[in-house]
Parts: structure tokens; sequence; C-alpha cells
């Protein structure tokens, strides 16, 4: 026979259990006010160090030439004025400026003989006047040929200006034709670094955004610098927008042509809603939030206009001053009540 006392205890133990039951499932939340401000967005990426356009200059042969020797390897650094390639003048050219010369010859010879006839009236005018043009085309010509050396049996093509060798494109013994680049040079005091973009990137990225440059090689290189233009077109092979960044000439002399650095560019301000990023959650729906009111949490469908590492910047589905789960979220449910820590 169970004991009076006993009988009622029990329900009363049972009563006070369940009651803690039922008021237990509040989820245990940390919560974070929805700001309006601006919030600034970081691109990270990679570059290569490369050749300012406007610093590269080009040893190339006026004639057409044999390459006797070269005298210079890629990535040598070169003075004004050392020796890049010697060239023998082809026998064709070399036959040109002989015709030249003839052709020289016979016109002065042809003028002065003019000249005596019309002195004794026996040439015209129009006679002289011919006599002399010819002799003006052909000492025009001849001084062409001497320009492109074609009076020299052999020339040593010279570095027009200082730099790096970027590229050889013949060796000894190539038959190569006129105005053919030997040699290119690039000035390692105009350095650039050429930046991939994904497209979406890309079209945020205003000339002028400030771009802080590092290399994981060496951590003392890092220095601030802005972009100078942005493509309008895709590279057929990465598949990037090309993106182009100034380098100081103070960090040129510590840089090496076809150097990888990390670059992360600072994109213009904007303003919106806030919220911390670990507020947002997503599902086969999209992306959405709690919103906490009178003790319950409610599910708020949002659109993420861009993210930092620590924060986003929403549009629609909130308002200022709302309070959102920022942590614990991911035990709670729509119309769950929530308790704060």
């Amino acid at each position: 026979m169970k004991s009076p006392a006993l009988a009622c205890v029990l329900p009363l133990a049972v009563f006070a259990l369940c009651g803690r039951a039922v008021a237990d499932p509040a989820a245990l939340v940390t919560l974070a006010i929805v700001k309006s401000g601006s919030l600034q967005q970081q691109v990270t990426t990679f570059g290569t160090i490369a050749a300012d356009p406007g610093g590269v200059t080009t040893v190339a042969i006026p004639r057409d030439g044999i390459v006797a020797a070269v005298s210079v390897r890629p990535g040598q650094m070169v003075k004004r004025g050392d020796a890049i390639a010697t060239v023998d003048t082809a026998p064709a050219a070399a036959a040109q400026f002989s015709q030249a010369r003839s052709s020289l010859d016979f016109a002065r010879k042809d003028l002065e003989h003019t000249k005596a006839l019309f002195g004794e009236q026996l040439a015209t005018k129009s006679q002289l006047a011919a006599a002399e043009k010819a002799y003006s085309d052909a000492l025009a010509l001849y001084r062409q040929q001497q320009n492109i050396g074609a009076d020299q049996a052999q020339q040593v093509l010279r570095a027009p200006a200082p730099g790096a060798v970027t590229a050889v494109s013949v060796s000894p013994g190539d038959r190569v034709a006129a105005n053919t680049v030997l040699a290119t040079i690039s000035n390692r005091d105009h350095l650039v670094v050429n930046l991939g973009l994904e497209p979406e990137v890309a079209a945020a990225v205003p000339v002028g955004a400030p771009v802080r440059l590092t290399s994981a090689q060496d951590s003392a290189i890092g220095f601030w610098s802005k972009v100078l233009s942005v493509a309008a077109m895709l590279d057929p092979q990465s598949r990037l927008v090309n993106a182009v960044a100034e380098v100081p000439a103070n960090m040129s002399p510590h840089l090496f042509l076809g150097m990888s650095l990390e670059a992360r560019i600072d994109l213009p301000a904007r303003r919106g809603l806030t919220i911390p990023k670990s507020a947002l959650m997503a599902d086969e729906k999209g992306t959405y939030v709690f919103v906490v009111s009178s003790g319950k949490a409610h599910r708020r469908d949002v659109t993420v206009v861009f993210e930092t590492p620590r924060d986003a910047l929403v549009a629609g589905g909130l308002k200022a001053n709302e309070q959102v789960v920022s942590a614990g979220n991911s035990g709670v449910e729509d119309g769950v009540a929530v308790r704060t820590k």
C-alpha cells in the first residue's frame, strides 16, 4: 500500500519536470542590430609584373640582312649603346645600294652636261629642269639607302635605351627582311601590374581604385598603387578581365618582370543596411535571416549586395534598428521562441 504522502509528492515532481521542459525550448541566441550605414568591399586577386608598353623599345634591322651574331640573352640588363646583334647586309640590299650610287653618278654628270649646254643655249629650260629633278630624285634614293645602312657590309645594332631584354627573336644565320624586330627592351623604371578580375567584379572596379600589392615570396615587398585601366573584353586564355595597376618608380628596382603579386583592391564604399555576415542563412529558397520580435524569431528573406569577412550589405527584407540572430541561428526555426545570452 502506497503512502498518501508519496502519492502526492510524485505527481508534483513530474509536473515540475514537465514545466521545466516546456520552458527550456527557447533557443539561446546572440542578437545584432540592423544598421544603416556604409560598407567597403575588398577584392583579392593576383597579378603579374610586366613592362609598361610606353617603356618598351625594339631593335630592328632597317634592310634585308643576315644575322651574324647575337650579343644578348632574354632577361639581360643592357645600357644605351650596348651591342644587341651584328648583321651582314644581304646581297640584294647591297645591289640596290650599288644601283642607287650608279644612278646618282649618272644624274650628276647629266646635270653638269645639261647646264653646260644651257649656258651655250643648246638646251632648253625644261631640259635643265628635268635634269635637276632626276639628280634630286637620285640623291634622295642614295641617302635613303645610306640611312638604312645598305652602304655597310656589316653593322652592329645597339640598344637605343637602357633596360631589360625581354625577347630575342633571331639566331645567328637567320635571313631577315627589312624592319624585322630582332630584340625587345623594356625600361625597368616603367613597370605595371596586370591583374586578372572576374567579369562580375571588373564591372565594379573604377579607374583610380587603391590597390595593395604584396609578394608571397618576399615579405619586404608591399606597396600601395592604383588602377590605371580596366579592359572591356575577356582575355581569351584566362577568361578574366585584365586590369592594369601602376608600379611606383621607387619600387621598380625591387621587382622582376614576370613576378607574381597578390592584390587587394578597395572598392568605393556603398551605403545600405549592414548586418554581421554570421546572421546570413541559406536554403533552397534563397538567403534569409531571423528577425527577433516579441521574443520570437521570424524568417525574413534578404538580398545580399556583397559580403566582407565580417559583415554583409543587404537590400530589401529588413529595416534599420531591427534585431537579427547573429549566433545560434543554426538551431532556430521560423516562429520559435528565443532567449539571449
